[in-house]
Formats: structure tokens, C-alpha cells, sequence
């Protein structure tokens, strides 16, 4: 019998990959993950803490699923040290993912940091279908980019662009400089983006700007019960982790979301508070 995705299981950890400094990917096996939408999430419990969002970086038919973490926190922190043949608690995968859309040949994606981990399976995905998609890497430095031969593998070295704060590979700049640059050249069709908020407003605004119709963005917010009970992820009319977190044109330019996006977050308590560090 297939299992619920709302209800609780259990996996065994197979892999650790060190990515960088206090960043890993944990991979798994999970039935329900191998049948996932690319930028669809999960909520990963950790015995003894609490449970985390957690977008799935490796979606694969044979079930080999992964998570890529960044250790903030006691929850990411427990994650981050893990080992082989340790358990964790899983629910999901939740929300809306990353769609393929009519008449969409040559898009534009875009993965900043861990951001990145959401697109990895998207850009696999079109690569698959027959698109042609062309796929921004960006970083602060050379070495804190995710996924960079993996990316390469599925697109090829020219279907890869590299955007680094300091230089170190490809163009000198964030994301958006680099993405302002491409798009202006007007061969793209479609834009899909994973990464800090100011990062997507303005991403948002390019695309507005060159009259793109397709845009996707996955955004974050605070994510409780993964289900769209709580209402903490609200965002506008919106709750990011029943919606979302893949919101299309139409939702993010909706101006209840316009106003939010960027500026304000809701805490633990749902209360309106600006957008955290750690988003911006």
C-alpha cells in the first residue's frame, strides 16, 4: 500500500557529502520522494528536535532522493552531523514544484547559494524533456558552489553559466548581474530562480522589464506544519507551503504579495516582522 505523504516514516541515511564549510547533502531512499516534483519540499524531523523544510536536491525514479543542508541552527546543525545508517523522520513531499510550461523551449534558471538545491532536478528534468534550459550558478566564491559538475554532466559546459562575488569563476558579481546581462539579450522564454529575496524581487522586475510570460519562483517562508494549517507561511493570500513554494507570474505579481515580497515575513506567533537575515 503507497504511503501518505502527511503521515510519518522513517528512512536510513546512505550518503554524506561534505559539499563546503557547514553545508552537506544527505541522500536516502524514499518511495513517495522518487515520484516528487522538482522544488516540491519536505519535513525532516530529527528526533529529539523539531522539524525542518527541506527542498529535495536529488529526485530520481529509483527513489534515491537528497537533502542539501546548511547548518544555522540546533535542528540543521544535528543534520549536518550526521552519519551513514542514522534515521530521520520524514513527511511529504509538500507543496507546488516547479512546472513545465506550454511553449516554453529555451528558459533561464537560476540557483544562488543553496538555492541551487531545488533547481539541480529541475534543470535534469527539462534537460530530459528535450528543452534547452541554460542554468545560472552563483556563489560567493568558487568553492561554496553547489552542484557545479553535476550541472555540467546534465547540461554540458555551455549550458552552465557561473556568477561569483569575488571573482573566483566565471562572471565577478551576484546572480543579477549576471542574469540582467543574459536576459537582456532577449533569447530566453522563461525564467525559474531559487534563492534570497532580494535576490527573486529583483529577478521578478528584470523579467517584468523584458516581457517574459513564465516566471517561477520558489520562495521561503516560515514553514510549521507543511500542510497549510497554520497559516505562518502566509504570504498575501497565500500559504507558501500549500501553494507554493513555486509561485508562477500570475501569483507574484498579485499585490498583496508585490507588497510583502521582500519586506515582511510572519514569525512563530504570526506576527508581521521584516524579512530575516538570513532570507536577505
Amino acid at each position: 500500500m503507497r504511503q501518505a505523504p502527511g503521515r510519518l516514516r522513517v528512512v536510513e541515511v546512505l550518503q554524506i557529502v561534505r559539499e563546503f564549510g557547514q553545508t552537506v547533502t544527505i541522500y536516502f531512499r524514499d518511495e513517495l520522494c522518487a515520484s516528487a516534483q522538482p522544488g516540491q519540499f519536505v519535513m525532516v524531523y530529527v528526533p529529539g528536535l523539531e522539524e525542518v523544510p527541506m527542498s529535495l536536491s536529488t529526485i530520481r525514479p529509483d527513489g534515491l532522493a537528497s537533502i542539501t543542508v546548511r547548518a544555522v541552527g540546533p535542528t540543521t546543525r544535528a543534520l549536518a552531523g550526521l552519519v551513514p545508517g542514522a534515521k530521520l523522520g520524514l513527511r511529504g513531499p509538500f507543496g507546488r514544484g516547479f512546472t513545465l510550461e506550454p511553449g516554453v523551449e529555451k528558459p533561464l534558471l537560476i540557483g544562488a547559494g543553496t538555492g541551487a538545491a531545488p533547481i539541480l532536478p529541475l534543470a535534469e528534468l527539462m534537460a530530459k524533456a528535450g528543452l534547452k534550459p541554460t542554468l545560472l550558478l552563483a556563489a560567493k566564491t568558487e568553492g561554496e558552489l553547489l552542484f557545479l559538475n553535476r550541472a555540467r554532466g546534465a547540461l554540458g559546459p555551455c549550458g552552465v553559466k557561473i556568477a561569483t562575488e569575488d571573482g573566483s569563476l566565471g562572471s565577478r558579481g551576484l546572480a543579477t548581474d549576471l542574469a540582467e546581462r543574459l536576459l537582456a539579450m532577449g533569447e530566453f522564454d522563461a525564467l525559474y530562480a531559487c534563492g534570497r529575496e532580494p535576490m527573486l524581487v529583483k529577478l521578478l522586475d528584470l523579467a517584468l522589464q523584458v516581457g517574459l510570460k513564465h516566471v517561477q519562483l520558489s520562495l521561503e517562508r516560515l514553514v510549521k506544519c507543511g500542510m497549510g494549517l497554520c497559516g505562518h507561511c502566509s504570504i498575501g493570500p497565500y500559504r507558501v507551503c500549500k501553494d507554493g513554494p513555486v509561485f508562477d507570474l500570475e501569483m507574484l505579481t498579485h499585490p498583496a504579495v508585490r507588497a510583502e515580497l521582500g519586506r515582511w515575513w510572519r514569525d512563530e506567533h504570526g506576527s508581521r516582522v521584516p524579512v530575516p537575515e538570513r532570507a536577505r
